[in-house]
């Protein structure tokens, strides 16, 4: 609402940046903190210890909640088949915000919060590659399946490799850094990984939200210290593109 009732003026608190490519910067940057947090909330140990009700939601909950969105959007609204598939690819994984309000409840059950706590932190890295190439299909695109398979698989080991390496080298006592520090320490991996993402032509998102999984797998220390603050810096972030779509109206 404050970006709706600002209107244009927002826009002119940065009048040196065309409104183009800030918005363009202010989502990207919301959704990069989504997913490194997103994916710094599902460690390898977290799904190998109850896999059972996540992955029943992943692979069976999340294509059906896909398929179902699609079929009403084209009946009702009577939108392009490939329209109405990226509106169902949008909106069928759990929105980890709201996730996150029932996770922290004790009064419901462990299980029910142990699946939205892993489901939640997988299904956006999950239905990422589904988006991309229909983005490009209703782009009307060119959207070639190799070049974009190598894409997404670069982003991937990016993501896993460099957080690796770099943990491992921290871990020795010459490049250890001090304990106040180590929040800080997570949130320079992400920005380290989206940097060489960008610049090798690797898919930034699916390199991010693999950089999460891969610190809270190996590093659950890292994990803990980032969560401090790291969720507040998502939730900040995401606020700033709502007021800017706000804005744009």
């Amino acid at each position: 609402m404050a970006g709706f009732v600002a209107g244009p003026a927002a826009f002119n608190l940065i009048a040196s940046v065309p409104r183009q490519e800030y918005v363009r910067l202010i989502a990207e940057a919301a959704l990069c903190s989504v997913l490194f947090t997103d994916g710094m909330r599902a460690s390898i140990r977290n799904i190998g210890a109850a896999w059972h009700l996540p992955g029943r939601a992943l692979l069976l909950g999340l294509p059906l909640t896909l398929l179902v969105t699609a079929l009403l959007a084209r009946g009702l609204i009577g939108l392009p088949w490939a329209v109405a598939f990226l509106i169902g690819a949008i909106l069928c994984p759990t929105d980890p915000v709201f996730a996150a309000a029932i996770v922290g409840k004790k009064e419901v059950p462990s299980r029910l919060r142990s699946l939205l706590n892993v489901e939640s932190g997988i299904n956006d890295g999950l239905a990422l590659p589904i988006v991309l190439v229909l983005l490009g299909v209703v782009g009307q695109q060119s959207t070639e399946l190799l070049p974009l398979a190598g894409e997404l698989l670069w982003g991937i080991a990016l993501g896993v490799l460099l957080p690796w390496s770099i943990c491992r080298l921290e871990a020795s006592r010459f490049f250890a850094i001090d304990k106040p520090l180590e929040p800080l320490f997570a949130l320079a991996l992400g920005l380290v990984v989206i940097a060489v993402a960008a610049s090798t032509h690797g898919n930034v998102y699916l390199a991010v939200f693999s950089a999460g999984v891969t610190i809270a797998s190996t590093r659950p220390d890292l994990r803990d210290e980032f969560h401090r603050f790291g969720v507040m810096v998502a939730e900040l972030l995401k606020i700033g593109a709502i007021v800017v779509f706000g804005a744009m109206l």
